[in-house]
């Protein structure tokens, strides 16, 4: 079972490393774009097309490592006042909709790669790009991040990382 949390842990940890390599690659692609139009070259055609499918990519492999070190939007001013009795259930009722809602959106998701890749769908734009390959993160994400919910409920964590909010105070 330690062997299992561990690769969990290593899954999560290099899926949020694998964001911040897409970030660092996109930037470095809106840089050559720039330079080879300003030097009067072509500059790559698919950049736009690029950018945006690497938004969906870097957002999804970092979610679950956010809501895992609690770094998730959450109103803590609010939450920090509450007193521990009325934090309690509130973790408790934000945890049970997040996971509600990330396990919606993974089905859904799932449903549409599916249909997407029996159909052979094709999003056509200034780079060809099989369809499934859309929803196939929101999936992934979606699916680890309800794990992490899930994990965060199981473990009656608290939705705020406590140690922050008492340095906010």
């Amino acid at each position: 079972m330690k062997a299992l949390a561990k690769g969990y842990t290593r899954l999560i940890e290099g899926l949020a490393t694998l964001a911040g390599l897409i970030i660092a690659a996109v930037c470095l692609l809106i840089v050559w774009d720039v330079i080879a139009r300003n030097l009067g070259m072509q500059p790559p055609a698919s950049t736009v097309a690029l950018t945006e499918y690497a938004l969906l990519y870097f957002t999804m492999a970092a979610a679950p490592w956010l809501v895992r070190t609690r770094g998730h939007i959450i109103v803590e001013v609010l939450h920090a006042r509450l007193g521990p009795a009325s934090r309690s259930i509130v973790d408790k009722l934000i945890l049970a909709i997040c996971l509600i809602v990330s396990v919606i959106v993974c089905v859904l998701a799932t449903i549409l790669m599916v249909e997407a890749w029996q159909r052979g769908e094709v999003e056509i734009r200034s780079l060809n790009m099989p369809r499934w390959l859309l929803f196939g993160p929101l999936a992934v994400g979606f699916g680890l991040m309800a794990t992490e919910f899930l994990r965060l409920a199981i473990r009656g964590e608290a939705v705020a990382d406590p140690q922050q909010t008492k340095e906010q105070l």
